[in-house]
């Protein structure tokens, strides 16, 4: 049995005393140090969803500006697709008239040679007509 006299009251003082010790010398330094840690981790995990949010942002940004290019390449191609075909035109159109200009050019040439042609050949169909009569009649005309 357990008897109440001066040494439980000793034993309680050494009990309370060491708690109180202990709580100085260990306890609270390791409650620091956890306490420390987890805002650390926190810190550090906060800093990683920054940095995810961030990453993800950059990301569409990126995604975003790369079919902006896109797009601005689509129409930088069609635009000079479509002045490629309008200089084509132009310049199938100058082709042709210059064409049709030398065409026509030769076609008054051709009608002018044609009818000096014509009038040589009239003035001469008289002196043939006279040389092929005369060589079927046998005598001077």
């Amino acid at each position: 049995m357990i008897n109440i006299d001066q040494s439980l009251i000793y034993q309680i003082i050494n009990v309370l005393l060491l708690m109180l010790i202990l709580n100085i010398l260990l306890y609270k330094p390791i409650r620091t140090i956890l306490k420390q840690r987890a805002e650390k981790v926190a810190n550090l995990a906060a800093e990683a969803q920054k940095a995810h949010s961030d990453m993800i942002q950059k990301d569409q940004d990126y995604q975003d500006r790369l079919l902006q290019a896109r797009k601005d390449g689509f129409e930088q191609k069609n635009l000079f697709k479509l002045q490629g075909q309008e200089e084509e035109k132009k310049l199938l159109q100058q082709a042709s008239q210059k064409i049709e200009a030398e065409l026509a050019q030769n076609r008054q040439k051709i009608g002018q040679q044609v009818e000096e042609a014509r009038k040589k050949l009239s003035e001469e169909v008289v002196s043939f007509s006279r040389e092929i009569a005369q060589k079927i009649l046998g005598r001077t005309i």
